[in-house]
């Protein structure tokens, strides 16, 4: 096991000896090897943990993170970061640097658009005409892109791309009986972006956590704007790893009809749509096979987990940043 995951409201994690209880009421739910893992995810505010178990598990440099159960992000627990200075020193002269990181927000950009245009050829024949035209205006915007002169034209071609991309969707399920009229969110008005929201909560925390073990700062991006508070390196590494990760895991649960619009509700005080605890679960199990699933990892020729080629890309990442690899080169899906 790689990572735990604890989202049953009133557990208690501790330390016993080398290894990691959840307990609740009494009862031991979970006890996994400390050695065996390098993030705990703690959902909801009645889940909590032991201080000599942080203690070491910041030790060990496992990433704890704490979020919402709706997959908001709150806060993480992160140990010393100063043996990575002269990394963290060189991250931000090439993000000062125009043309730098315009060259990476490019490698960035284009690697999304990629893999949404695989996402869509798998459902070729469903989409049609449409998704013929949806493939051709991510092709157009991927060239455009790759010519970009600024960061906010880069990020128009993007934002065309996903358009022409999620239009495409409604054709790909019962998008009248799901409530689902493109891609929208704070706060997701319906199911389907509830569970894209959601993943990408959950895909967000592997590239921050990624990110602090190779040394980098998660805050401090090429594509996405720099902001108080935003993640925006963590941003960056998300976007090639969106489409093949959650958007098809969300199109396999709705066409597979394993959710159903029952399994969804208002959050309190109507700020949006919500899983069901047995939802969540469901999409958690699912989220964690599918990172398990193996593809060629291209500057390596091996076969690698999806969460393993998200580690060997912030490796790549910092790399490219040190001047050690001459280019960026996204996971591009086949």
């Amino acid at each position: 096991m790689e990572r735990l995951i604890v989202d049953t409201q009133g557990s208690r994690l501790r330390k016993e000896g080398g290894r990691l209880l959840v307990r609740r009421d009494g009862e031991t739910l979970d006890s996994v090897p400390l050695a065996s893992l390098n993030q705990v995810i703690l959902m909801g505010r009645g889940v909590s943990a032991s201080t000599p178990l942080l203690y070491d598990l910041v030790r060990r440099g496992v990433d704890v993170v704490y979020q919402s159960q709706r997959g908001r992000f709150g806060f993480r627990l992160v140990g010393p970061v100063s043996k990575h200075s002269a990394l963290r020193s060189q991250q931000v002269l090439v993000a000062a640097d125009a043309g730098r990181a315009l060259s990476l927000a490019r490698a960035i950009v284009g690697g999304k658009l990629h893999n949404q245009g695989v996402v869509l050829r798998h459902y070729g024949r469903e989409l049609g005409q449409q998704g013929q035209r949806a493939l051709g205006t991510i092709r157009q915007q991927m060239s455009r892109a790759e010519q970009a002169s600024t960061l906010d034209s880069l990020r128009g071609h993007e934002g065309s791309g996903a358009a022409a991309y999620f239009a495409t969707w409604p054709a790909l399920f019962d998008a009248e009986r799901w409530g689902f009229r493109g891609r929208a969110y704070h706060p997701p008005p319906d199911p389907t972006n509830a569970m894209l929201s959601f993943g990408y909560t959950l895909l967000l925390n592997d590239a921050i956590g990624a990110l602090y073990r190779i040394g980098l700062d998660p805050t401090i991006g090429f594509y996405h704007t720099i902001d108080y508070g935003r993640p925006s390196l963590g941003l960056d590494l998300e976007e090639e790893f969106r489409p093949v990760l959650v958007d098809r895991l969300v199109l396999r649960l709705l066409r597979q009809g394993a959710v159903q619009p029952s399994d969804f509700q208002r959050a309190e005080g109507g700020s949006g749509i919500v899983m069901s605890d047995d939802a969540r679960q469901l999409f958690l199990r699912c989220y964690e096979e599918q990172l398990g699933v193996k593809v060629r990892y291209h500057t390596l020729d091996l076969n690698l987990s999806y969460r393993q080629c998200i580690d060997k890309q912030a490796e790549h990442v910092a790399r490219c940043i040190l001047g050690q690899d001459e280019a960026y080169e996204p996971l591009l899906i086949l």
